[in-house]
């Protein structure tokens, strides 16, 4: 037994928690000798429940029950070698609730991912491929910056990935476009705005789940703050944080890329007002209200604290760290770019035709090195292998505004990569410009773009793009507009181009993978592109291009822009997709004829039931995928009314997405409240941009001081908000907070006048809250209208009696159902609700109509469900409901089976794989209970997990 617990003595030692749960159960947690025996536990629950092949041997003594595990290693996630766990169920007085309890524990053993185990495979990796400098790389964009779509540019080399900027929704278009996270190291801001770092704590989260071990933030002082401050509601566990200082030096020679930071300064004409100790003290005060979501694991062996983390333990280091930050406001961070140089290839060929035979003296050639043939000749290396290649230069730029223009051009640091510098190795190959269109039609800005060679191609991303990089959410939204074309309608987002004529065959999948080695063709685009994306020239400019998601730059090898991965669209081959399906046009014929039946029975002059509109903006659980984003709906009350509950990530991109510029911009001036359920990040990371793009489209209509927004939200989110408006840009005067726990209907506190006049902003009769079962300070809300609707709001919770209470007799419950039924228990381990236990809610409630919502991304299309009873409908993104609609959604979900009949039936699949084991293991559980236990052995068990 000593043997098997030494292998897991770098694991996290056995908690109590856990120790006092086996000792329930009548196991024995420790080795001989002492304690520590119980890392078994910690090792055990990390990697069974990962799809491993794992064999349980239960073999009954009179002395107990002893339970082996064994684990194959190479089915394993993680290269784990071979284990045998072995604990001890000493008999107990009652043997079947003893054997009950370890069923239980079995079952609610936390199902994780060894990322300690990626993270040394990544190690491995680097060390062994940093000997050679990148011989392939090439820029990407991810984000093109237009509105509502993130501005991220992808720098691709075999040896490492660099992300610049990294806007909200970055994560999401990665996952869609394949682009690999996997050996990514560095990700570098321009400038402290949301619109470069509003991505960053779901970027972080995703590249801890595929297991990179560190990642270092590159930019101005202060944006590690983002990471800290988040601390409270988004785990980072196994993710190290570092923060490179703008003036440190540049990494060793081994990366990948050298990259040189230039600092430049705005010209500020006013000072910031009022003493700085000040505001830092304030802030200081804030930040610490922050509450820690995950308390309850605080219990769990805490991994050694990160540099960005220490530092802000530090109170002297962290003070001085938000004074620089302060300071620095003002500051933009350009970068120059260069891979390190590149012997030139062997041809082969050549050393053929000057005749150097097959052996040795190839690689001297390879080396660099002349040799001498037999027959006296002298080969030189130059003669027969490709020209060096010294390293192309790129470089990363963006003025915010007009104020950073003198700094732009009296800055050195550009001047031997512009034609009045020094070698022609050293002239930029490619700029690529975050700067915003103002500034690029100054004619200063221009100016400076001159000064580089007219070989010297321009990129520019900024909001004068339109494509908005997602041809997924399009997809699924025309197969929907297919069955109603009210509830689903067609996406105002125009800014990726259509096919005139659509290829045959599926194309689900997106044809962009690091793997798959991309096309050269230089020729101008075969694609119907709009005209922002055509190529425009400015006066004594090299080549410049509005950018798109997935325009391709090669510098190594030098093959300049490839289109070939640019999005298109192609409505046609999406609707053919759907009659794949063998019960589609039935179930569609069916339910269309049952549809026109409804409708046709509705009154000419229905205006009176177009209020509220209820409009899904994201229907995902924990982090978006390519068809359902993190939560946001959207509550339209009257013609100038409009609030909306949650803001995940990516809610302001689903609004532009959805109406357009000009009409998302209408809705924002209409906004007037925002109520956030709970502080989990999918659910209000994305209030920041929404604020900011609010007070854009008041001032884009001559008002500059626009109203302030209501917000409604649990009071511990000022902390995160504070430190944002301190660190990055002001955002405190765009918004009144009103806490949710002044609202609980058992316990109301907000005084009578302002409480009325909240109702009166909002034309509610009445506004109602409760504690729900999530995290703490988890809320659920009911609307009670002045026209006398009622609509209740569930949040994130488990069967909940206060929501009940308070949404009694509602006309609409909207309610998660994060997970299916066969996972009752994995939803009750993460405070969720099944679909089976939402619609009970909604009966206890005497709900009349229900809509469920937050589905876990395993639902990607549609949850599986046995029964879906008349008063209940499926939410999808960009799904638009008012009461006329909802008696016909039940009558959509055969239909949606059918569309997605492969997807449906893989997870069917899943799930009868899930509920055969299941029954294994209470077959051999129960089988014990059977044996007898008179001799000194039976019959050994043997089952697969």
């Amino acid at each position: 037994m000593g043997a098997i617990f030494n292998a897991y003595d770098r694991l996290e030692p056995i908690q109590e928690q856990d120790r006092s749960a086996l000792r329930s159960s009548g196991c024995n947690t420790t080795r001989g000798g002492g304690e520590g025996g119980g890392s078994m536990w910690r090792q055990f629950s990390s990697c069974v429940w990962r799809g491993a092949s794992c064999q349980w041997q239960i073999c009954v003594k009179k002395t107990g029950v002893y339970c082996v595990l064994g684990v194959q290693s190479d089915v394993l996630c993680q290269q784990q070698q071979a284990v045998s766990l072995s604990f001890t169920a000493t008999q107990c007085k009652s043997f079947k609730k003893s054997k009950q309890k370890l069923y239980d524990l079995i079952l609610t053993m936390p199902k994780k991912v060894d990322l300690k185990g990626l993270q040394e495979q990544r190690l491995a990796r680097k060390k062994k491929i940093r000997k050679y400098p990148p011989s392939t790389v090439y820029l990407q964009v991810l984000g093109s910056g237009a509105p509502g779509a993130p501005k991220a540019l992808y720098v691709f080399t075999e040896h490492a990935k660099y992300l610049f900027n990294c806007g909200e929704g970055t994560q999401r278009l990665a996952h869609e476009h394949k682009v690999k996270l996997s050996t990514m190291e560095h990700i570098l801001i321009t400038h402290k705005s949301w619109e470069n770092v509003g991505g960053l704590p779901g970027m972080l989260l995703t590249l801890q789940d595929t297991g990179v071990p560190f990642i270092t933030l590159h930019g101005p002082p202060g944006i590690a703050s983002l990471y800290y401050d988040t601390r409270h509601f988004l785990r980072f566990k196994d993710i190290s944080i570092h923060y490179n200082h703008y003036e440190g030096n540049s990494g060793p020679s081994t990366d990948p890329l050298i990259i040189q930071a230039v600092p430049l300064w705005a010209k500020m004409e006013e000072t910031i007002s009022g003493d700085p100790s000040e505001k830092l003290e304030s802030f200081q005060e804030t930040n610490d209200e922050g509450e820690d979501l995950y308390a309850h694991e605080k219990s769990l062996p805490k991994k050694r604290s990160s540099p960005v983390e220490e530092s802000f333990n530090n109170p002297t280091v962290k003070r001085q760290r938000q004074g620089e930050s302060i300071s620095c406001k003002n500051l933009s961070v350009a970068y120059i770019c260069r891979p390190p140089p590149k012997a030139g290839a062997l041809r082969l060929e050549l050393c053929v035709k000057a005749g150097v035979p097959p052996g040795p003296q190839l690689g001297e050639l390879k080396k660099g090195n002349d040799i001498t043939l037999a027959d006296g000749r002298i080969v030189k290396a130059a003669d027969v292998t490709d020209p060096d290649d010294p390293g192309p230069v790129f470089i990363v730029v963006e003025a915010p505004s007009e104020a950073y223009l003198d700094s732009l051009l009296e800055s050195p640091a550009f001047t031997q990569h512009q034609c009045s510098g020094g070698l022609d190795e050293d002239l930029a190959e490619v700029v690529v410009h975050f700067t915003p269109p103002e500034v690029v039609a100054n004619p200063r800005y221009q100016e400076w773009m001159a000064r580089f060679s007219p070989s010297t191609s321009h990129v520019i991303l900024n909001d004068a793009n339109s494509c908005m990089g997602s041809e997924a959410v399009h997809r699924i939204q025309y197969k929907l507009n297919l069955l109603n074309d009210n509830l689903f309608p067609l996406l105002g987002d125009n800014g990726i181009p259509k096919k005139e004529a659509c290829s045959e065959g599926n194309t689900e999948e997106s044809n962009n993978s690091d793997c798959k080695k991309t096309s050269t063709n230089n020729s101008k685009d075969t694609l119907q592109a709009p005209e922002k994306f055509a190529n425009f020239q400015i006066s004594g400019v090299g080549p410049t291009v509005q950018a798109a998601t997935l325009l391709n730059y090669h510098i190594r090898p030098k093959k300049r822009f490839d289109r070939s991965n640019v999005l298109q669209l192609c409505p046609d081959t999406y609707i053919q997709e759907c009659y794949e399906g063998e019960k589609f046009e039935s179930a569609f014929l069916n339910v269309k004829e049952k549809l026109q039946s409804h409708y046709s029975d509705q009154a000419v002059n229905a205006g009176s039931l177009d209020y509220p509109y209820v409009t899904f903006l994201g229907t995902g659980s924990c982090i978006p995928n390519k068809t359902r984003n993190t939560s946001g709906i959207l509550l339209e009350l009257s013609h100038d009314k409009a609030l909306l509950m949650d803001c995940g990530e990516g809610t302001y991109g689903q609004l532009v997405r959805l109406l357009g510029c000009t009409e998302c911009e209408a809705l924002l001036r209409r906004l007037v409240a925002v109520y956030v359920s709970h502080l989990h990040a999918d659910h209000h990371i994305g209030l920041i941009r929404l604020l900011l793009a609010r007070r854009r489209a008041f001032n884009a209509t001559g008002i500059s001081d626009a109203p302030k927004l209501l917000l409604l939200a649990p009071s511990r989110i000022m902390a995160y908000l504070t430190s944002y408006h301190e660190n990055f840009e002001p955002i405190l005067e765009d918004f009144i907070i009103i806490w949710n726990q002044n609202l609980l209907y058992n316990d109301f506190t907000l005084g009578k006048e302002d409480y009325r006049k909240l109702c009166s902003q909002l034309d509610m009769k009445d506004i109602r809250m409760t504690y729900v079962v999530h995290c703490p300070n988890s809320f659920g809300v009911a609307w009670t209208h002045a026209n006398g609707w009622k609509i209740v709001y569930s949040g994130d919770t488990m069967p909940c009696k206060g929501l009940v209470d308070i949404g009694q007799d509602c006309d609409i419950l909207i309610h998660e159902a994060t997970m299916e039924d066969e996972l009752e228990e994995d939803a009750r381990i993460k405070t969720h609700c099944t679909t089976s236990q939402a619609i009970q809610v909604g009966k206890d409630m005497n709900a009349q109509h229900m809509l469920l919502t937050h589905f876990s991304q395993r639902y990607a299309k549609v949850p599986l469900m046995d029964d879906l009873p008349a008063q209940v409908g499926i939410a999808f993104d960009n799904m638009k409901v008012c009461f006329r609609d909802l008696p016909t959604l039940h009558l959509l979900y055969d239909v949606l089976v059918a569309m997605f009949s492969e997807n449906y039936d893989e997870m069917l699949e899943k799930t009868a794989k899930k509920r055969l084991a299941r029954q294994r293991l209470e077959t051999a559980m129960s089988n014990i209970t059977t044996n007898s236990i008179t001799s000194e052995e039976t019959t050994v068990k043997e089952i697969n997990v």
